[in-house]
């Protein structure tokens, strides 16, 4: 190998341009080491894990617990990364810096085992034998259509993960079929700790702040043209997450993550970005963490904003009964809560056009995330665990917004507590003593409360259901029978299992793990139960069933268990109404989903109309950005008879 001085490297003209196609090792000598390239190896685990190395790089980015290196020839495998990140807390040497430097290989978890991320190939504290500062940093490798595009239909191939695979675990990633061109997961292991672009992005997702010192969004490269399948993106600018009946398929692998960690994005003024937004390239270092690979941005890029803008329902008939569903982000009484509150109220009274019904979820106690059992007795929480104020103020603010004085309806979690054995105050889930629960908003103008209950294990049980304990480790659903127009409708509000626990779809456990599978299973047949044997007594009984179940409209829960678990489908999802293209009430990494919905019986949904509301997801939530909650409200609007069935707007 030839060494060049590093002196010539900052020549200018002709000298420049010849010495670019030669090695750029000067003093340092890099003779007889092991590159980067073979220690990251064709594989999620390194080959030369747990042993001593020695091996060269340049310092391509410095961050708060270390810096990357990367080679800058590289081993010309597009397999195999070659960049690495060393981890160093303390000084640090400076970008451009060629290092010689000792170390033994590791592979580190973000989080640790449990949370099922993938390791990231690392050298600790490293003992440094040569350096020398001054160097060009290597060509970023285009993430595009300039470069490498990136699969847009595999996380990682089905016959690899049959039976599954942890890819934690050395034996298991060695036995992985290394396919960066064809399996999203490869794909972005094999560009880890290496200076990347990506070509010419558009948001999939709305920056999203984390703390003080980072912000993250999902992008397209080359403006989202290679999205597979073609109908995939949103006219509002996002992908949709593609239909599966157990969600393991197409998870749009094509989606990459910008990540703006402020030491090494060089500031905490992130940039503002909603979902459409067109940026200019992007950047930056690929590292992994909190389950996912990411593109570290190292500096500012233009930004064309989008048009998308904040929605309104459309009007529909007065003799209509209106119905709309929203998790409210652990709303309280607090005083921290009051903009959001405010933006909550604003949205029910003007974006939905004040709904004759509104079901709530995660309404939180009326003093949020405080302790509320200052006594080992679960019965002196009973009044702390109230929500009338957390209530009372948003029909307060749903008035000073310009809507109706509502009244409402809840149940405090802790319900026969020693038949239910819950003699613990976070029984409902959510925030810890948040005690977040079901809830309704009704316009005493145009309906009337006929009767409600919180369906606990024993009203399930009465009412002859088998799966009567589906609820246990969740929110029991709150149900409500309401008068309008003499028509009394049934309306079972529900906050189905959380997803929170599952494993990452870009993580070592593959497939990866949804986490309360079963459980919404169960409570989805619990609720198809119930609604068949109310149907059984009254083949007339007007049944609405909403809320945020915590699962998409393609899964077998909401395809199959909930509409017809009984062999003969009985509750409709309205889903399939919107008259756009725009189906998602959530977006997750990217991927816009459907969380939240209606579902009612044959009689309802054959004059209903439906509208996802979007309002909050598709817009930034930096520190100085205030949102009503991470879900889109949704509404319908039922009639009770055939007549003026296009009455109403389209706004």
């Amino acid at each position: 190998m030839k060494f060049l001085n590093k002196s010539c490297l900052k020549l200018g003209g002709m000298l420049t341009t010849l010495l670019a196609s030669q090695s750029l090792y000067a003093e340092v000598d890099c003779s007889g080491i092991t590159s980067i390239g073979q220690i990251q190896g064709a594989t999620h685990v390194s080959p030369y894990n747990n042993t001593l190395v020695e091996t060269c790089g340049v310092v391509t980015a410095v961050a708060f617990n270390g810096y990357y290196l990367q080679d800058p020839e590289g081993d010309g495998d597009p397999a195999t990364a070659d960049g690495i990140f060393v981890l160093k807390y303390g000084s640090k040497p400076e970008v451009g810096t060629m290092l010689r430097l000792r170390d033994v290989v590791t592979e580190y978890i973000p989080g640790g085992v449990s949370t099922g991320n993938l390791s990231t190939t690392n050298l600790t504290y490293p003992t440094i034998l040569a350096s020398e500062e001054g160097y060009e940093l290597p060509k970023p490798v285009i993430i595009g259509r300039s470069g490498r595009i990136p699969p847009n239909k595999i996380v990682i191939s089905e016959d690899e993960i049959d039976p599954p695979i942890n890819l934690q675990n050395l034996e298991d990633a060695a036995a992985n079929t290394f396919n960066p061109y064809a399996d999203g997961i490869d794909f972005y292991e094999s560009l880890e700790g290496m200076m990347v672009t990506v070509e010419q992005p558009v948001a999939v997702s709305a920056v999203r702040q984390f703390g003080t010192f980072s912000a993250e969004v999902f992008v397209l490269a080359n403006n989202g043209k290679d999205a597979a399948p073609k109908n995939a993106r949103t006219s509002r600018g996002g992908i949709n997450l593609q239909p599966d009946v157990d969600n393991t398929g197409d998870q749009n692998p094509e989606r990459v993550q910008l990540q703006f960690d402020s030491t090494l994005f060089g500031s905490t003024a992130y940039p503002s970005i909603k979902v459409g937004d067109k940026l200019g390239d992007v950047t930056g270092v690929v590292g992994y963490s909190f389950g996912n690979y990411e593109v570290n941005a190292l500096g500012t890029f233009d930004i064309k904003p989008g048009n998308i803008k904040v929605e309104q329902t459309r009007n529909g008939p007065l003799k209509d009964l209106t119905v709309a569903s929203y998790n409210v982000l652990n709303l309280s009484a607090v005083a921290s809560d009051d903009n959001q509150r405010a933006v909550v109220a604003s949205h029910i009274a003007l974006n939905l056009r004040s709904p004759d019904v509104v079901a709530l979820q995660e309404i939180q106690d009326n003093n949020g995330d405080i302790s509320d059992c200052p006594s080992s007795d679960p019965s002196a929480c009973s009044e702390e665990l109230d929500a009338n104020l957390t209530l009372e103020l948003l029909i307060n603010a749903i008035e000073q917004a310009g809507g109706p004085v509502y009244e409402y309806i809840n149940v405090n979690p802790l319900v026969e507590t020693n038949d239910m054995n819950r003699d613990d105050p976070d029984t409902f889930g959510g925030i810890s003593l948040g005690n977040i629960r079901n809830a309704f908003l009704y316009n005493p103008q145009r309906v009337s409360l006929v009767e409600y209950t919180g369906l606990t294990r024993d009203v399930l049980a009465k009412r002859g259901v088998s799966e009567n304990r589906a609820f246990d480790t969740s929110r029991d659903p709150l149900e409500a029978v309401f008068n309008f127009e003499g028509e009394k409708v049934t309306v079972i509000n529900n906050h189905f299992s959380s997803r929170f626990g599952s494993t990452p779809i870009f993580g070592g456990v593959q497939p990866f793990i949804q986490a309360a599978e079963p459980a919404r299973e169960s409570q989805a047949l619990a609720i198809n139960q119930l609604v068949t044997n109310y149907l059984d007594d009254d083949d007339d009984r007007h049944v609405i069933v909403l809320g945020d179940l915590n699962t998409f409209e393609f899964t077998n829960d909401l395809l199959q268990i909930l509409p017809s678990a009984s062999g003969e489908e009985i509750l409709y999802n309205l889903v399939e109404l919107n008259r756009d293209d725009n189906n998602y009430s959530f977006i997750f990494e990217g991927n816009s989903q459907v969380l939240d919905h209606i579902f009612a019986t044959e009689d309802l949904a054959e004059h209903a109309r439906f509208d996802f509301v979007h309002v909050n997801v598709d817009f930034p939530r930096l520190s100085s950005d205030v949102i009503g909650s991470d879900h889109e409200p949704v509404i319908a609007g039922f009639r009770f008879s055939d007549e003026d069935e296009d009455e109403g707007d389209e706004d």
